[in-house]
């Protein structure tokens, strides 16, 4: 659910503008990129009922029921108090049927964070985002209430957003003070995963963030080496000593998985999707798809639909 659905979501139980016109309304473009939700049921919401990639930052807290969620379309496991943190470009699919959630949290976009800016010194708080660490955490109790707790005043913000004459300014600081409360959650929660990484890890964490944003545009390692100030002979020996895989194998990666969702869950033809994807032509598609997967197009599509 893009933070449009959110919006509109949002936009029916809170009310950004005061009923009573003798009030002074205050306008700003602030809440464009931004939506709170609080204890919303998802088991009935057309708006997860499908595949999607996120163009959003969100972080949710399951308030009540259990089930599955679908990120980078591998199935995790959540329940009452698993926090969950979407980034920008995350494959989301579909709540399976008869799964009952209830989720508070909030989204926002690059451009809100753009607009409002960050305290100096505090990027650092958006790194539980990247693709080092575990989408879900598993709050402990005391925690979850915390998170909650957030969440009720940011609700609250939105509620005296257009009437207050610092709205703006409440809002953009009650949003700091939950980002804190999660970064410093964090440091519990990600405890299991290294902070402190070398210079050769760190490489590959940011080859691969920029490749999950550039995939569609960029695949040759060339570019992506430019980017990052080095060689591609060497990103790619750093690459493949810390992942496994080699980094034009990253890029094929992501590419088919991206291929495989536009192929399995949208009406897009197969030229459209190669032309999505930046091929130059449907032909040059098909013949990347099948030395990949080992199937053209149009039979993995056949075959999904099975």
């Amino acid at each position: 659910m893009g933070v449009d659905s959110i919006s509109k979501v949002s936009s029916q139980i809170y009310q950004k503008a005061d009923l009573d016109h003798s009030k002074v309304k205050f306008g700003h473009t602030v809440l464009n990129g931004f939506s709170v939700i609080e204890e919303f049921n998802v088991c009935k919401r057309a708006d997860f009922g499908c595949n999607f990639r996120a163009d959003f930052m969100s972080i949710f807290i399951v308030t009540g029921g259990q089930g599955v969620i679908s990120l980078n379309m591998e199935d995790i496991q959540i329940k009452e108090n698993s926090l969950i943190h979407i980034a920008p470009n995350m494959l989301l699919g579909p709540l399976p049927e008869n799964q009952s959630l209830s989720i508070s949290g909030l989204s926002f976009t690059t451009d809100f964070i753009a607009e409002i800016g960050l305290p100096e010194g505090t990027s650092e708080i958006f790194s539980y985002f990247s693709s080092k660490f575990f989408p879900v955490w598993n709050l402990i109790p005391e925690d979850a209430v915390l998170v909650k707790r957030q969440i009720r005043l940011l609700v609250e913000h939105i509620k005296e957003y257009a009437i207050h004459p610092y709205g703006k300014e409440i809002l953009i600081h009650g949003f700091y003070i939950f980002m804190f409360e999660i970064g410093a959650l964090a440091r519990k929660y990600t405890q299991m995963t290294r902070l402190n990484f070398s210079r050769q890890e760190s490489l590959v964490i940011k080859f691969s963030n920029l490749a999950q944003q550039q995939f569609r545009e960029v695949r040759t390692v060339k570019t992506y080496a430019d980017q990052l100030n080095i060689s591609a002979k060497y990103l790619t020996e750093v690459v493949k000593e810390y992942s496994g895989k080699n980094a034009s194998e990253i890029i094929n990666d992501l590419v088919i998985l991206e291929a495989k969702f536009l192929l399995s869950k949208s009406q897009l033809s197969i030229g459209e999707i190669a032309e999505r994807l930046n091929f130059s032509d449907q032909s040059f598609f098909g013949k990347y798809f099948k030395r990949q997967t080992g199937l053209s197009p149009k039979a993995f599509r056949e075959a999904d639909y099975k």
